[in-house]
């Protein structure tokens, strides 16, 4: 079976005729980012993607526990190393500068000690908390680097105990009627219970569409079996799972992951940096070119692409790739 192609849809690729040559070139889903977008924006985005086709399914990727810094002046910060840079809490998305910013974490104060680490971008940027404070925490700056707004937060080994789903998720759950979801993508899932849950309130709010639950967390690696039963599908999201384990064993978790999953029967997709240096290149790093053949041998059953045609410098560039990589795969395997 030929793998499928997801794309997250973005301002790169929101063009029409751009969004038609991507359907046109086998595109499966359209992912969408709830993370990203306001909740009004949601009917207006599914409606403009039917305009150019009524096959393609739309996927809606819940935020869920996941941990998110807010909006930023100018989109992003640039972060450099041993500068001071706080973190607060806030239930609200806050715009944040080059001194501080908001993260979707209450308990950000009470939870952390001094000398934790704190990823930010998916490890791109590491700080270190020095100081703790009522109102947020002080960290050092001691990988510092480009941070884009609302990029993801990691606390390696630290406990958040939050619930699956956020008041904001429950609130554009309320959308999905009028844009017409097909499927739902859950960041950040723990157990079993976190799909039950997503499962009950949609059936409630909306209706029971396929789950795909994204594996990100060490908590969920270990718990993969009992996750795969209570999902549709599976997503092995290497950005986030990354920070959760060390780098060296991604591929034998990877690896770990398809095999359980193939073995119940259930698809399993892979996510994360498959192509990222399409985001500002044209051509991919040799290097990628193997990881995604070597995906296609180890029988997963699709793809999504994030950056890469959400912002990258040319989406139809980055299918058409992934598309010659699934294909020369293919008929080498037969």
């Amino acid at each position: 079976m030929t793998p499928l192609i997801h794309i997250t849809i973005g301002p790169a690729c929101r063009d029409l005729a751009i969004l038609k040559n991507l359907i046109d070139l086998g595109v499966n889903n359209i992912r969408i980012n709830l993370s990203h977008i306001k909740m009004a924006e949601l009917p207006e985005i599914t409606k403009r993607i039917r305009s150019v086709s009524k096959d393609v399914k739309i996927g809606a990727d819940i935020r869920g526990r996941k941990l998110r810094i807010g909006s930023l002046i100018d989109g992003e910060i640039t972060l450099a190393q041993g500068e001071v840079f706080r973190l607060f809490p806030s239930a609200v998305e806050m715009l944040g500068d080059r001194y501080c910013a908001s993260v979707n974490f209450p308990d950000i104060c009470t939870t952390l000690e001094k000398g934790a680490i704190v990823l930010l971008d998916d490890g791109a940027i590491t700080l270190s908390v020095k100081d703790i404070f009522t109102d947020g925490v002080v960290c050092e700056v001691i990988k510092g680097g480009v941070l884009p707004q609302r990029s993801g937060v990691n606390i390696p080994g630290t406990a958040t105990n939050l619930p699956p789903l956020t008041g904001l998720d429950y609130q554009f759950m309320e959308y999905f009627g009028d844009a017409a979801i097909d499927s739902v993508y859950l960041s950040y899932v723990e157990s079993a219970s976190d799909i039950n849950i997503l499962r009950e309130s949609l059936k409630r709010i909306y209706k029971d569409v396929p789950i795909m639950a994204k594996v990100e967390l060490l908590t969920a690696v270990n718990n993969l079996s009992e996750v795969t039963e209570a999902s549709d599908s599976i997503c092995i999201a290497r950005g986030d799972l990354g920070t959760e384990i060390p780098l060296p064993k991604l591929p034998y978790v990877q690896r770990h992951i398809v095999k359980t999953v193939k073995e119940a029967g259930k698809p399993v997709i892979l996510a994360g940096e498959l192509l990222f240096s399409l985001v500002t290149r044209y051509t991919p790093f040799r290097a990628e070119l193997t990881d995604i053949i070597n995906a296609v041998e180890q029988r997963v059953d699709g793809f999504i692409l994030s950056d890469e045609t959400a912002v990258g410098v040319d989406p139809v560039n980055a299918v058409n790739m992934l598309n010659s990589l699934i294909e020369e795969a293919l008929k080498a395997s037969t």
